[in-house]
């Protein structure tokens, strides 16, 4: 009888399961990165609430008084002041005589005040104020200029406000806390005369080519100003005519006197903004830091 084979292989195993693969250890880390994020951007969130607007508004404040702290410092500009007319002004300023409309001037020397004759004016006197007196208001005749380092220029605020004025002659700078002082400042650009005017009112600034017939002609303040707009009129040394700025500021118009009719062209755009940034686009700039009284007015 025959037997069957005996098979002493032991049967196959059955197979282990395989694990799972692990995340790639950059997967990891980006993970525990996104998790530390979300962690940090809810305390950050959390903290705010709790003291970030306040310790914000702080700041701003802190930011606001600098600023005001900048900006109110002495600057030391030089020979800005009102001169001794300026509280002399009559009670009246037009009245008539000889059948002529008169508008007061100034004290004269003393003992005979001066006056425009405004009879055939192109304006009408009435809507003048102030009456300050001729030149009370001090405009710049011998403007004196510094580099932005120069001792007095030091004293500008970063933030303090500036008329810049890209000429041929190299860049310069009128800053406003001076030149709303003075109304007008009687300059050049190189060989060309001209004049920055500051309107109060509108709160302009504007250059003027300061030539009659291609004569330069010097200009001074008269004390007066219009209404509510607050435009001042303005006087020329050689004349004594008077000139109004126009409304958009495209010219000076002499409105009374030998040159009525006659304009001087805006000559130059303004840009205004912060010392601090005129100065850093313009390192090579001048700026006006005061007024020469140490010479007299000039005549013409």
């Amino acid at each position: 009888m025959s037997q069957e084979p005996n098979d002493s292989t032991p049967p196959p195993s059955s197979p282990c399961p395989t694990p799972p693969p692990s995340p790639p250890a950059g997967s990891r880390r980006l993970v525990r990165v996104l998790i530390a994020v979300a962690v940090v951007g809810i305390g950050g969130a959390l903290l705010w609430t709790l003291v970030g607007e306040e310790l914000y508004e702080q700041v701003q404040e802190y930011r606001l008084a600098m600023e005001d702290l900048d900006q109110s410092a002495p600057v030391g500009y030089l020979g800005l002041n009102y001169r001794k007319e300026y509280n002399a002004r009559p009670a009246q300023f037009h009245h008539e005589q000889d059948g002529r409309k008169l508008l007061w001037a100034s004290v004269g020397d003393g003992t005979t005040p001066e006056f425009y004759d405004v009879t055939d004016a192109a304006f009408d006197p009435q809507i003048l104020q102030g009456g300050f007196g001729r030149d009370s208001i001090p405009g710049v005749d011998y403007p004196i200029l510094e580099e932005p380092d120069g001792e007095i220029a030091s004293n500008i605020g970063s933030q303090n406000e500036v008329a810049g004025v890209a000429l041929e002659s190299g860049p310069r700078a009128y800053p406003i806390g001076a030149i709303s002082k003075v109304e007008v400042v009687n300059d050049f650009d190189g060989e060309v005369p001209i004049a920055v005017v500051y309107a109060r009112g509108p709160d302009s600034v504007h250059v003027y080519r300061r030539e009659v017939d291609g004569q330069p002609v010097t200009l001074g303040t008269t004390g007066y100003s219009t209404g509510s707009e607050k435009i001042p009129l303005f006087y020329d040394r050689k004349t004594k005519s008077l000139w109004l700025p126009e409304a958009d500021g495209s010219a000076l118009t002499c409105v009374n006197g030998e040159y009525v009719g006659k304009t001087m062209p805006e000559y130059a755009e303004v840009e205004r903004g912060p010392w601090r940034s005129w100065r850093r686009a313009h390192p090579d700039t001048l700026v006006l830091v005061g007024n020469d009284r140490s010479k007299p007015i000039p005549e013409e």
